[in-house]
């Protein structure tokens, strides 16, 4: 729950659903929420990042399981909170991830008060309940659905940490109390933290606006309800970007996040006030609409696509920043947490490869259908073998014709793959094991394995490899990986095998 971040950009980014599946977390940066109360915070948010600094008040709110709220210095409980929701919600579950940092012992928030109000942020607040939170996990707890436009959260106690207490998210899930509530203009002058934004709108309805901050410019992609995804450019520094925000019901604010290019892995908050109703004059004024149809003609369909990255062993998510291919273009995408997203020229495949710490390279070609292609979305998962000794990983696209053991040159890039490993890791040592179907004599094919084998090795040797790091064998057809019925599946059959014997 907490960790679908990257599954919200996909949504914002492609486009908005008009009704909700499932409950909205009323208390994300994404759905419009401000903190109107704060307690003593270790670290302060720092202006203008497009990040959200860990250990500060919005770490709390922007559902990622990596970085949280933690107390001032010297500080002590009760902790109180007071969020302001965009509009009235009725709250149905709560949720606090107590995964907090394992090196300081007992710092997770333990015993914690929820108090909802209608009327303002500092009164009227009524149906407290208090909750008891499990260290290090998802504490969820159902309740009575209560409406609510201000949500207190008091900080009781910890788990007997003297000096910090910790908690890494808190979320209100529930549903606008009047979905049907009438959109809210954002035409108008307001200010923000990059100072002042002027939004404004053509006759035929066109939203796009300025701001002082570097001489920018903005531009509406997308809008469901009272909630505003632009994209944005400044052209005194070229920095571009995006940004969601959403009106809360007075229209007397707006709140949201944003981000550099296309990176949504990363984003900072940006809260907006409004000063006046009528917008400035902007620079953009007299080009938006030749701007719009031309970007409008431009544009291509995009296929949007998510490569999951996962341990082959734990299933667990593998961060950091992969490499994918189309038949015309190139992308380096990064990833806060296994989850890489990219919008792409359709294409009828995509090859995906990876180089990250600590896992054996892979390089994966996935055939996009049609029925993916014309709904403009594909997912796919690649998993990683850990490189520690006992890993057994397939040489991947090392296959040979039946009967042969010479190296096509498509074999030549995973065996490449591995040199570079073995160059980084000096005191590897590896056993490559052969592999055959079983047409033919067990003998003959216990001979071709054997000769697969010194195919493999001689390659990794000649391409400056010590062979007496290069141990060999070959099991002819003993260990198949498919079925023998079908040459299909033969060809899987037919491989050398890569097992760590010390690191």
């Amino acid at each position: 729950m907490i960790k679908n971040i990257i599954r919200f950009f996909i949504f914002f980014l492609t486009g908005f659903q008009l009704s909700h599946a499932a409950p909205i977390n009323a208390l994300a940066l994404k759905n419009g929420c401000r903190i109107v109360q704060r307690p003593a915070t270790f670290f302060t948010p720092t202006a203008f990042s497009a990040r959200i600094d860990a250990w500060s008040v919005y770490a709390l709110q922007d559902e990622s399981e990596t970085s949280g709220w933690c107390s001032g210095a010297a500080s002590r409980a009760p902790y109180v909170f007071v969020f302001e929701l965009s509009e009235d919600y009725s709250i149905k579950k709560l949720a606090f991830n107590t995964r907090c940092q394992k090196e300081y012992k007992l710092i997770s928030a333990k015993d914690i008060k929820v108090e909802y109000s209608i009327t303002s942020a500092k009164t009227g607040f009524i149906s407290p309940a208090t909750y008891s939170l499990k260290q290090d996990t998802i504490n969820t707890f159902d309740c009575v659905p209560v409406k609510a436009r201000w949500i207190k959260l008091t900080i009781l106690s910890n788990h007997g940490n003297p000096q910090w207490t910790e908690l890494m998210e808190f979320e209100a899930l529930g549903d606008p109390v009047n979905p049907a509530a009438p959109v809210i203009s954002p035409v108008g002058v307001w200010n923000t933290d990059f100072e002042w934004v002027s939004i404004n709108k053509t006759t035929d309805g066109i939203i796009y606006g300025c701001y002082k901050w570097a001489n920018g410019e903005m531009y509406l992609k997308k809008q469901n309800r009272n909630k505003y995804v632009f994209t944005w450019k400044q052209n005194d520094d070229g920095q571009k970007g995006w940004c969601v925000l959403v009106m809360n019901k007075e229209g007397t604010s707006m709140s949201g996040i944003w981000g550099v290019n296309n990176d949504t892995t990363k984003f900072g908050h940006w809260e907006f006030t409004r000063l006046q109703n009528a917008p400035y004059k902007c620079s953009n004024d007299l080009t938006v609409a030749a701007r719009i149809k031309e970007e409008a003609l431009a544009a291509e369909p995009k296929l949007n696509v998510m490569i999951e990255v996962v341990d082959k062993v734990s299933n667990k998510a593998i961060p950091g920043i992969i490499d994918l291919y189309t038949i015309e273009n190139f992308y380096q995408i990064p990833s806060g947490d296994g989850m890489y997203t990219a919008d792409v020229k359709v294409s009828s495949r995509v090859v995906v490869k990876t180089f990250l710490p600590d896992y054996y390279p892979s390089i994966d070609t996935f055939v996009v259908s049609e029925a993916e292609q014309k709904r403009l979305y594909v997912t796919r998962m690649v998993q990683l073998s850990k490189l520690k000794a006992g890993s057994t990983i397939l040489l991947q696209n090392l296959l040979f014709a039946r009967t042969s053991a010479e190296l096509s040159p498509s074999s030549y890039t995973g065996l490449d793959q591995l040199v570079t490993v073995m160059n980084q890791y000096p005191s590897m040592i590896i056993e490559l094991s052969g592999h055959t179907d079983n047409v033919g004599s067990a003998k003959q094919n216990l001979d071709l394995s054997k000769k697969r084998v010194e195919a493999a090795k001689k390659y990794l040797v000649d391409k400056g490899i010590n062979p007496d790091r290069i141990k060999g064998v070959g099991y002819g057809s003993k260990y198949p990986v498919a079925s023998n019925d079908s040459e299909q599946t033969r060809k899987l059959n037919r491989r050398v095998e890569l097992r760590i014997i010390t690191m």
